[in-house]
């Protein structure tokens, strides 16, 4: 008699509901006839709608996750520096070290960081030491906190844990956990650029990447992780771009966020104010060039789902004749933590059909070049300084590795100075086929394709 399946999905966050719990992954573990539980540090809530849209049952636990031991977090954040310094050169490239950032507000931590980057040098001299006090972080965790995990996962009786992102240390004792009972543990990759930063937090059977890419570069950090471990399956992200029934009409579109169908359509969309603090000075550049264009095209100004700021207030008023903001429909986080932000269902037809009927999509760097490029059109990324201080450059920004995926590729459009900006979207507008014309090419580089097949590979792996 066969055991019946028992997937146990932990989600530290709600991206990963977005991505994992919405998509087809879930269906496709239903149809196989698995039984589904979620973990979580979000309320129960949050997964209501996850509930109605399969249409089950899911058994749900709170998470309270556990501090971390000093000495744990200690070796951790050593181990974490010395893989910075050893990717640093092993690709070359000194902007893989900004990833990391010293507290300033907190001494203790400042003490722990500075303490962690004299130790995590000489850990850096030998890649076995960094693999030595990796296994020495994991056992810092407690017997009793690793011993209750243990207890649960008994009680749940799940046959194989499935982590929506790799990135939160806390969860360490979970895995340990269910390493004890052979319980099978998958995570997936967050996202294409996690690799290099070193943000490998959790300790897993598997590991579910997107590409050959970063099947390639699991290789090449992180050599102890045996090749069979290392599992293309794609991402699910993308799936909603292959469901016609998410695009709403242009018509209905333009209706509900008092938009005018007949004129032409260009996405701003937003990132957080670490990774472009002048945003609102790129959107007010793209405003004031765009202007004089204002009875032809209207600028649509989707914010990143992590900045709910009022940053943007004064240049959306002074554009809000052909300026328009729709926001991203997720429950928001009440202590401001984003990773407490949960996209809510209707969000992805929103998305989708953004990217459906807007003529080009600009940006400082962002994934939604993907999302557009599922219909075929053309992302323009902003390449210059809006603010002349030292501190930070736009230079810096695509010198990150997870761009050298687009090496040798008309990948996006250039928008190299604010003077160029009305110059480079009329040519989008009009002549598309002549701007990153290897839009697609990079997509296949970054994720694995054929895109419908993800949700079923993962489900699988899982299984």
């Amino acid at each position: 008699m066969s055991i019946k399946q028992h997937v146990l999905f932990v989600v530290p966050d709600g991206v990963g509901i977005k991505n994992y719990l919405y998509s087809d992954v879930l269906k496709h573990l239903i149809q196989a006839g698995a039984m589904v539980s979620i973990w979580s540090p979000l309320p129960e809530s949050v997964f209501d709608e996850v509930k109605q849209l399969h249409n089950i049952e899911i058994g749900y636990k709170q998470l309270v996750l556990k501090k971390e031991p000093v000495l744990t977090r200690f070796y951790r954040e050593a181990t974490t520096y010395a893989r910075l310094l050893r990717n640093t050169a092993l690709q070359n490239n000194a902007t893989i070290l900004s990833n990391w950032n010293i507290p300033k507000q907190n001494l203790k931590l400042k003490l722990l960081y500075q303490s962690a980057m004299q130790f995590g040098r000489y850990l850096a001299k030998d890649y076995k030491r960094i693999v030595n006090y990796e296994t020495k972080s994991r056992q810092g965790w407690s017997k009793t906190i690793v011993d209750a995990y243990v207890g649960d996962l008994k009680t749940v009786e799940a046959t194989s844990l499935f982590i929506t992102h790799q990135r939160v240390a806390s969860l360490m004792p979970i895995c340990i956990a269910a390493k004890t009972l052979g319980i099978n543990v998958n995570t997936v990759i967050f996202s294409w650029d996690n690799l290099p930063k070193a943000r490998l937090c959790v300790w897993a059977d598997q590991y579910l990447v997107w590409s050959e890419w970063m099947q390639q570069e699991m290789k090449q950090y992180y050599p102890e992780i045996e090749d069979s471990k290392i599992k293309l399956v794609g991402t699910p992200q993308f799936d909603f771009y292959l469901d016609e029934n998410k695009v709403i009409d242009r018509e209905q579109f333009a209706k509900t966020y008092g938009l005018d169908p007949q004129k032409k359509w260009i996405c701003f969309s937003g990132d957080d104010v670490r990774t472009s603090p002048y945003d609102v000075n790129f959107l007010e550049d793209v405003g004031a060039a765009l202007s004089d264009y204002k009875d032809t095209i209207q600028v649509i100004f989707r914010r990143c789902p992590a900045d709910f700021s009022t940053r943007y207030d004064s240049v959306l008023n002074r554009f809000k004749s052909f300026m328009i903001p729709i926001d991203p429909i997720w429950h928001v986080a009440e202590d401001g933590n984003w990773t407490g932000n949960v996209s809510k269902y209707e969000d992805i037809s929103m998305q989708v059909s953004l990217a459906y009927h807007c003529e080009t999509v600009i940006n400082l760097g962002s994934t939604m070049a993907f999302d557009f490029s599922m219909f075929n059109t053309p992302c323009l990324y902003l390449n210059y300084n809006p603010i002349e201080n030292g501190e930070w450059l736009v230079e810096t920004i695509y010198k990150y590795q997870h761009f050298r995926s687009m090496k040798g590729l008309d990948a996006v459009g250039w928008i190299h100075t604010k003077d160029a900006i009305a110059s480079v979207v009329l040519k989008t507008i009009h002549d598309p086929n002549t701007i990153a014309v290897d839009r697609q090419d990079w997509m296949k580089v970054v994720v694995r394709h054929p895109i419908q097949e993800n949700s079923t590979l993962i489900a699988k792996t899982i299984l």
